[in-house]
């Protein structure tokens, strides 16, 4: 009876133990994920699991921890062991939807994100839940219902202004720009510091602009785009930004301004021949020829393939053409593959040179008659002609 009593006693102890000790492994693998230290959470959530393969919350922050290390595979794995466990879970859910995600695994992730009652989540988290589903459904090729699905979200969270970047970058994917810039607007309104925001709303603009009838309304519309691709750059000067911000200044009209702006991604990187390029259309745009040809061939000597010579070489030849160099113009046009424009510009020196024919003779039939007028004024003043009639 005795040793009875003993084992049973050794047996509490080892259970009380064994609590002591599972407790301990999750506070640390707690504090180990708040600091980041995915590595060390990971083995103290894998110990907590060992101990009990049947409490969901193990698998879950296990599964989570996966997720922080994109390992992707181990993610789903624990994730859906704790959702098997505690299906009514909606973090558990949320958290197995994005592991999908990361696998590649969209028509699954759309099915789990789907079930999440969004209520139950806290505000941020109903945020990132729309964004996570409008992945889902956009890499499953249901991109109209992830635009619905945000609008639906922003309207019902309009002060979030990364669930409208989110629905105004998702209807922009899908071409439906009208949209995507009414979405994005709010978007940089609510947070307009937010450089990213601020490029796509520029982009979205300039596309939207270039597809406008020629007018003030298409200028207005690259100049609003222009605002906002400058704020992008007060942030973040890149090579990306800039050329945006050139783009957006060129519609507009504003020259001088592009011609500054695309210098200035020129000068970082030197290797790409787009900047020189549109340096070039812009004094073309203000008659500026010789500046242009001066762009136009630095911009020839960095394009790489033959597609991009040949947009250079058009637009050379079109400069030439300007300039009324025509056999300039009509080896540029050739070998920029425009055989249209290369007999427009033969037929133009044609022309010019039956004009300037015809031009000599009439000069010279002036002089002749000139000439002819002169001798006769000469003749009549010569001595001993005939005297005046009395």
């Amino acid at each position: 009876m005795k040793r009875k009593t003993t084992t049973a006693i050794v047996a509490m102890l080892a259970m009380v133990l064994s609590a002591g000790l599972l407790k301990a492994e999750w506070a640390d693998g707690v504090a180990a994920f708040k600091a980041g230290n995915w590595a060390k959470a990971e083995a103290e959530f894998k110990a907590t699991v060992d101990a009990q393969p049947e409490w969901p919350g193990g698998h879950f922050m296990l599964g989570w921890t996966y997720l922080k290390q994109n390992k992707g595979k181990e993610a789903v794995q624990h994730l859906r062991k704790a959702y098997d466990l505690n299906p009514e879970d909606a973090n558990t859910q949320l958290r197995l939807g994005e592991a999908y995600v990361e696998t590649g695994r969209h028509s699954d992730a759309v099915a789990f994100l789907s079930k999440i009652k969004v209520t139950s989540l806290p505000k941020d988290a109903q945020g990132y839940l729309a964004q996570l589903k409008a992945v889902a459904l956009t890499k499953s090729g249901q991109a109209d219902r992830a635009v619905s699905e945000l609008k639906k979200s922003a309207e019902a969270n309009p002060n979030n202004g990364d669930i409208w970047y989110q629905y105004g970058s998702t209807a922009y994917s899908t071409g439906d720009t009208a949209t995507a810039i009414s979405a994005l607007a709010k978007a940089v309104q609510l947070d307009g510091g937010d450089l990213t925001k601020q490029k796509v709303y520029a982009q979205a603009l300039v596309s939207q602009a270039a597809r406008m009838p020629k007018g003030s309304a298409k200028e207005g519309q690259y100049r609003k785009a222009a605002s906002a691709a400058q704020k992008a750059v007060a942030g973040n000067a890149s090579f990306d930004n800039l050329m945006l911000l050139g783009d957006a200044e060129l519609g507009s009209k504003s020259y001088d301004n592009a011609i500054a702006t695309y210098k200035r991604a020129s000068a970082k990187n030197t290797n790409d021949w787009l900047p020189d390029f549109y340096v070039g259309q812009a004094f073309t745009a203000k008659g500026q020829y010789k500046s242009a040809e001066s762009s136009l061939k630095t911009s020839l000597n960095r394009a790489k393939n033959a597609a991009d010579q040949a947009r250079v070489w058009k637009q050379l030849g079109f400069v030439y053409e300007k300039q009324r160099n025509f056999t300039e113009a009509i080896t540029a046009y050739n070998r920029g593959g425009d055989s249209a424009g290369a007999t427009r510009v033969a037929e133009n020196r044609k022309t010019e040179e039956e004009n300037k024919r015809i031009e000599a003779e009439n000069t010279e039939i002036q002089r002749i008659k000139e000439e002819q007028a002169k001798i006769e004024a000469e003749l009549k003043n010569l001595p001993g002609a005939a005297p005046p009639r009395s």
